[in-house]
C-alpha cells in the first residue's frame, strides 16, 4: 500500500529528486508522473504542476480545509492521502480510479449517501480519527470492491447501515456504539476481521456470528459488559473457539461480577434462571410442553377463555375418553414432579413456583361408565381443578375472592373422596393385622394344650 512504498522511496527520495523532471517544487519525485510526495509543508491548497499522471499523490499533514472537484482532471489517480489535514467534511469530486483513499486525523462529522457515488474502485477507505457522527443510510453500498474500511476513533452510536458485503475487514473501534445491526451485519458474509472494541456494547444479539462464515478473528474487548442473561449467546459463543480473538471479556455489571472475567463465570453464576448448562436444552422444552398441556387440559381459567374449556370437559363423555384424560393428566404430574427435582433455590423464581403448584394440585377424576349429568361433570370439573364447590360458586356469580383464589394457588386442596379411600385403607389393613395376631394366639394356645394333656397321663402313672 501507499505507506510501505512511502516509507522505502523517502529514502530514496534525496537521490531521486536530483534528477530533472516535472514536479512541484517542495515535493519528491521519486518516480516521474506516477509517485508524487507533498508532506509536512504547510500546504494550505494543492500544490501546482503536479503531473497529471500521478497514479499515487501523498499531501498528508498540511493545513488543507478543501479540495473539492481538484482532483477529477487526475484520471489515472490511484492511491491518494488526505490524512492529518483540516477536512471538514467529506471531499468531493475525486477521480472515479481511485482505490486507496485515507483520510485518518480530519476533522469530517458526517458522510452523506452521494459523497462515495463515483468511488465504486475503492478497495480502501480509512476515516480513522475524525469526528464522525453519522453516516447516511446507502452511503457506503454503492463500494462494491471495497475490502478494507477503518472508522476506528469516531464518534458512532450504531454500525453503519447497508455496509457493502465485500468487506473482509472492519475496523469500529474505539467509537460509542451500543447496539449490533443484526440485518447489516448478517450481510458481511465475506468478513475476516472485525474489531468493535473500545465501545459501548451491553451484549451481543443471538446468533449475531452465525451468519458470518470467513470470520477469523474478532477483538470485542474494553466494552460495558453486562454478566447477565442476555450475554449467554456471546458466552457460548466464545467457548466454541471457532474464531481467534481476545477472550479477556471483563464484566461491568451486576456489581458482584465488576472487574470478573466474562469466560471465568459459570452459566449459574451469569444467569440464574436457566437450569444448568448440560440440561437446559432438554429440560426447557419439556417443561414448557408440560405445561402447555397441563393448561389445556386441566386447570381451568377464570378469564374469557373459560367457557371453552368448560365446553370442552363437558363433551367429555365414555370410559374411554375419560381414561384417555387421566392417563395425560397422571403422565404429566410425574414429569412435573420429575421436573421440580432439577430446581434449586438459585434457580426457581416465585413466579415458576406458583406455576408449577398449580400443575401439583391436579387429582385424578373419579371414572364412571356413563355419561356423567351435570351436577357431576361439575363435581369432575372440580375435581380435576382441585377446587371446593364453593369456590366455584363464587367464581359463577363472577366476584372471585382474591385470598380464595391465592390460597388454591399456594396449597393444594384436600379431596374428601380420597381420605376416606384412605382411611377405609387403613381400616382394612388394620383388621387383617388383628386376624393374623389372633390367629397365631389360638395357634400358640393349641399347642401349649396339646403339651399339657400329654404329660397329664405320666404323672398319673407314676403316681400309682
Amino acid at each position: 500500500m501507499l505507506w510501505c512504498r512511502c516509507g522505502v522511496l523517502l529514502v530514496l527520495c534525496p537521490l531521486a529528486c536530483l534528477i530533472t523532471f516535472p514536479c512541484p517544487p517542495g515535493c519528491c519525485c521519486p518516480r516521474p508522473g506516477f509517485l508524487v510526495l507533498c508532506e509536512s509543508m504547510g500546504l494550505r491548497s494543492l500544490p501546482r504542476s503536479v503531473p497529471l499522471s500521478t497514479s499515487a499523490l501523498s499531501v498528508a499533514r498540511n493545513q488543507l480545509c478543501n479540495v473539492d472537484h481538484l482532483l477529477r482532471p487526475f484520471s489515472d489517480l490511484q492511491e491518494l492521502s488526505l490524512s492529518h489535514n483540516l477536512l471538514a467534511r467529506f471531499p468531493r469530486g475525486l477521480p472515479s480510479s481511485l482505490e486507496s483513499l485515507l483520510l485518518q486525523e480530519n476533522r469530517i462529522t458526517y458522510i452523506t449517501s452521494g459523497a462515495l457515488r463515483q468511488l465504486g474502485n475503492l478497495t480502501r477507505l480509512d476515516l480513522e480519527d475524525n469526528r464522525i457522527r453519522a453516516i447516511q443510510p446507502g452511503a457506503l453500498l454503492g463500494l462494491n470492491k471495497l475490502q478494507v474500511l477503518t472508522l476506528k476513533g469516531n464518534r458512532l452510536t450504531s454500525l453503519p447501515l447497508n455496509l457493502p458485503p465485500s468487506l473482509t475487514h472492519l475496523d469500529l473501534s474505539a467509537n460509542c456504539i451500543s447496539v449490533l445491526d443484526l440485518p447489516s451485519l448478517s450481510a458481511l458474509v465475506n468478513l475476516q476481521v472485525l474489531k468493535i472494541n473500545s465501545n459501548c456494547l451491553r451484549s451481543v444479539p443471538e446468533s449475531a456470528f452465525d451468519s458470518l462464515p470467513r470470520l477469523r478473528s474478532v477483538d470485542l474487548a474494553n466494552n460495558r459488559w453486562v454478566c447477565e442473561c442476555d450475554i449467554l449467546y456471546l458466552y457460548r459463543w466464545l467457548l466454541s473457539g471457532r474464531p481467534r480473538m481476545a477472550t479477556d471479556l471483563v464484566c461491568t455489571e451486576p456489581v458482584h461480577l465488576a472487574h470478573r472475567l466474562l469466560l471465568n463465570l459459570s452459566v449459574m453464576a451469569i444467569c440464574p434462571r436457566v437450569l444448568k448448562p448440560n440440561e437446559r436444552s432438554h429440560q426447557l422444552d419439556l417443561n414448557s410442553a408440560l405445561e402447555g398441556k397441563l393448561e389445556t387440559l386441566a386447570v381451568e381459567p377464570t378469564g374469557p377463555s373459560s367457557f371453552k374449556n368448560k365446553r370442552y370437559l363437558g363433551s367429555l363423555s365414555g370410559r374411554k375418553s375419560q381414561e384417555t384424560t387421566v392417563g395425560l393428566l397422571l403422565k404429566g404430574v410425574h414429569k412435573t414432579r420429575v421436573l421440580l427435582s432439577h430446581y434449586s433455590l438459585e434457580t426457581l423464581t416465585y413466579e415458576e413456583c406458583l406455576s408449577l403448584n398449580k400443575t401439583q394440585t391436579v387429582s385424578p377424576p373419579h371414572l364412571k361408565n356413563t355419561t356423567p349429568t351435570p351436577d357431576e361433570e361439575q363435581k369432575y370439573r372440580d375435581n380435576i381443578t382441585g377446587r371446593t364447590p364453593q369456590i366455584n360458586a363464587t367464581s359463577a356469580e363472577g366476584t372471585p375472592s382474591l385470598l380464595s383464589t391465592n390460597r388454591d394457588a399456594l396449597w393444594p386442596t384436600r379431596n374428601p373422596q380420597q381420605d376416606s379411600a384412605v382411611v377405609i385403607s387403613l381400616l382394612v389393613a388394620l383388621c387383617v393385622l388383628v386376624t393374623l395376631l389372633m390367629l397365631a394366639v389360638l395357634l400358640v394356645l393349641k399347642k401349649v394344650l396339646l403339651r399339657q394333656q400329654r404329660v397329664a397321663p405320666l404323672d398319673a402313672g407314676s403316681g400309682g
